[in-house]
């Protein structure tokens, strides 16, 4: 499959008028507050430019999701290759690389309500467990920006959800995926699998491991971005051996985790984000924010209804910007990684769209 991009004169020239953006609005923050709202009404106005002269643009230069290298290729160049991208060497497929100090999902999630913020699907754990169809979703669309179609079939996901699945992605941080054709997995424990999550074991965070599991197991996914149709796959499959049937969970229960070569293929060039560690497992809207923001280059205005709607916000519309300060208040915090910290935020003038600022805006992508 390839990714479409637009010429490397026109993504400078648009990276130079969201740099001016962000900059205008800086200067904002140090006028006095007659002047305010006009500076920032001339940042908005900049961002805005930008984003008609990149669709204006359009798709210009095509390249793969995956890097395609020879079976001969040195440790070296494979390495290089995954910077950026997922990369084949022979009949080998690895994820893009990044450091052990991050996770890393597809922009497509973390940019839209695939992992809503809403806490109803974790409240069904034990009607899931027990394999309650009526829970089931078909073809369900899946809030999302304007040039990407995304829809679901199976169960609803939630942020914990996002946190299992890049804890089962890190287990192939380093080695191949499973080819199409091949019963290869990787096995672990619930133990072991729960504090690579970051958390501690218990029975409880045992039975949440496994409905999540099986939550992400019976996902099918239908993508279009960018006026292309991606196949997105099945994000993984799972075998059990533990005491689902009769009650009896134990730390050292075995799980046979596999995720195929077909989800490299929505880790192309800038289309996947590494998130800190910590932050993943933010939940809630801080969580979703934090994520959210983390693969932005700089700063924009966004329209706060298109937050509510990525978010999968699941209160009443009224409510949300109140959260979202919360929230963004949160992420101020001193302690929060610098890669997820808000510096600032500011409403326009009619309080129908927000600008967030960052103290850095990507995390490191490899060691």
């Amino acid at each position: 499959m390839t990714r479409l991009r637009i010429s490397k004169e026109v993504g400078n020239k648009v990276a130079e008028l969201r740099e001016l953006a962000s900059r205008t609005a800086a200067v904002a923050l140090t006028t006095s507050p007659d002047e305010q709202n006009t500076v920032f009404d001339a940042a908005e106005q900049i961002d805005r430019f930008a984003d008609g002269l990149e669709r204006r643009a359009g798709a210009t230069l095509i390249e793969p999701a995956i890097a395609i290298l020879p079976s001969n290729a040195t440790t070296e160049e494979v390495r290089t290759a995954r910077r950026r991208q997922a990369t084949r060497r022979g009949a080998d497929v690895f994820l893009p690389a990044w450091s052990s100090m991050a996770r890393a999902l597809p922009n497509a999630f973390l940019r839209s309500a695939l992992f809503s913020v809403g806490r109803s699907v974790q409240a069904d754990n034990a009607s899931l467990l027990v394999g309650d169809p009526k829970m089931l979703v078909a073809e369900k669309e899946i809030g999302s920006f304007q040039n990407m179609t995304l829809t679901l079939s199976g169960y609803e996901l939630c942020q914990f959800d996002r946190s299992v699945y890049t804890t089962c992605l890190d287990y192939y941080r380093e080695t191949p995926l499973c080819p199409e054709d091949s019963s290869r997995h990787k096995q672990t424990t619930f133990y072991e699998f729960t504090r690579r999550m970051g958390n501690e074991y218990s029975v409880k965070a045992h039975k949440a491991v496994r409905a999540s599991l099986l939550r992400l197991s019976f996902a099918q996914l239908r993508l279009r971005y960018n006026r292309l149709n991606i196949e997105a796959p099945k994000l993984l499959s799972v075998t059990f051996e533990d005491g689902g049937d009769d009650g009896n969970f134990k730390a050292s229960d075995a799980l046979l985790l596999r995720v195929t070569a077909s989800v490299a293929e929505l880790f192309g060039p800038g289309a996947w984000t590494a998130v800190d560690n910590e932050a993943v497992n933010y939940d809630g809207l801080r969580g979703w924010l934090a994520s959210f923001y983390a693969g932005h280059a700089g700063p924009q205005w966004l329209p706060v209804k298109t937050l509510y709607r990525l978010s999968g916000y699941e209160s009443h519309p009224r409510n949300f910007k109140a959260s979202l300060i919360r929230a963004l208040e949160r992420l101020k915090d001193p302690k929060t990684p610098s890669s997820c910290r808000v510096t600032a935020y500011h409403f326009s003038k009619d309080g129908m769209q927000i600008l967030v600022t960052r103290s850095e805006w990507r995390v490191s992508q490899v060691d």
